[in-house]
């Protein structure tokens, strides 16, 4: 199983338990919830105000950590995770959790400013060649510990600069850049990737008590459908702020997202969905709610044409709070196979890239698309 279809199969295995009934595990208790009362009271106190004022009081706090300028290309390696206290672990995820995230986010790095250099020769030139190599070279393989892997990494990094250091005359045609791009993939799946056990495991791994945070959260979106449209913003906020559990607030976000009323309210979505990551607390779809929110934060901020700015380092550093939410979490269950997928789902997902010279559009695009059907069921009827 390959990491650039991990997330794809992940998907499907979370189809599969949401569907089925599978065999009931011990019931953790439930996290404690986040507290939104501030949030509904500071709403509540602007209700007069117009559209765009009551939205500031989200948007302020959404901005405050975004980057401001353009944002291409990735370079050296503030992104690296260090996690020693796990690396002489007894539990076989945790041992090798630092370098397994690494050489993903090393992987994908590159890509990406690969992507950039590519579509410079192919369109307009966005980069000068040398800075793009430079930025590639910043990415330093010594992040990596263990030497067969940190050997693999400059091996695909070196393929990449080669090409990238011709001039187009001299360009290999026969050279695909994916061949070291997925030859490094296979090397760390190797090393570092070993958990996606048996289907009846990994359903079983699920705790019970997400069937249940389910169901609240499902009988609380009915109350935000039901509601006159001038108040169900009110009613959403009221909801999460009234949820018993973090989990229940995880499928109440989700399942907000994911309705054709929802999209009015994406500055409210975003910033709730920071601070559900923010929380530091472990959710099996913590994974779903990263790549959602990536998704949606994309297409709010920064645009979702293949020109738009693409800021992967201020997404992988929510990217990196969620796997290390996983990792403390599976240092006090570690024989939960589910939270082990969850962070490998995480670490092994790409950046967001741009589709290459021939397409239109980002890829958060089709994100949005996978994980939010029924935002677009209005649509797809205006379209009928």
């Amino acid at each position: 199983m390959q990491l650039r279809h991990l997330s794809a199969i992940l998907m499907t295995a979370l189809a599969m338990i949401s569907c089925g009934k599978g065999e009931k595990t011990e019931q953790q208790e439930p996290n404690a919830p986040v507290d939104f009362t501030d949030l509904v009271r500071a709403f509540d106190q602007n209700q007069s105000e117009n559209e765009y004022q009551r939205d500031s009081i989200v948007l302020a706090d959404l901005e405050k950590d975004m980057p401001e300028t353009d944002v291409y290309l990735l370079a050296d390696t503030a992104f690296t995770l260090r996690v020693p206290e796990y690396r002489q672990s007894g539990q076989p995820f945790l041992a090798v959790a630092e370098d397994f995230y690494n050489s993903c986010l090393l992987s994908w790095n590159v890509w990406s400013n690969f992507e950039v250099w590519l579509r410079g020769h192919t369109s307009e030139e966005l980069f000068d060649d040398k800075d793009v190599v430079q930025s590639i070279n910043s990415i330093n393989a010594d992040i990596i510990n263990d030497q067969e892997l940190r050997s693999a990494a400059q091996q695909y990094k070196d393929a990449i600069v080669r090409q990238m250091s011709k001039t187009p005359d001299q360009w290999d045609e026969d050279f695909d850049p994916m061949e070291p791009l997925i030859s490094f993939n296979d090397m760390i799946e190797s090393k570092a990737y070993k958990y996606f056990d048996d289907q009846e495991t990994f359903t079983h791994s699920v705790d019970s008590v997400m069937n249940m945070a389910e169901s609240l959260a499902l009988d609380k979106l009915q109350l935000y459908l039901d509601a006159d449209e001038d108040h169900q913003l009110r009613v959403m906020l009221d909801g999460l702020a009234s949820c018993k559990s973090f989990d229940e607030q995880c499928s109440l976000w989700r399942n907000w997202a994911n309705c054709p009323k929802s999209p009015v309210e994406d500055e409210w979505i975003v910033a709730i969905g920071c601070k559900l990551m923010d929380s530091g607390q472990y959710n099996p779809d913590l994974h779903r709610i990263w790549i959602t929110w990536r998704a949606l934060c994309q297409g709010l901020k920064f645009g979702s044409s293949r020109d738009s700015s693409i800021p992967n380092d201020y997404y992988n550093e929510y990217r990196k709070k969620c796997y290390v939410t996983c990792l403390r979490y599976i240092e006090q269950h570690p024989d939960d196979v589910y939270a082990m997928n969850c962070a490998a789902a995480l670490g092994g997902r790409t950046n967001l890239n741009r589709f290459g010279q021939n397409y239109f559009g980002n890829e958060a695009m089709i994100e949005e698309a996978l994980l939010l059907p029924k935002r677009f069921k209005n649509l797809d009827k205006e379209s009928e």
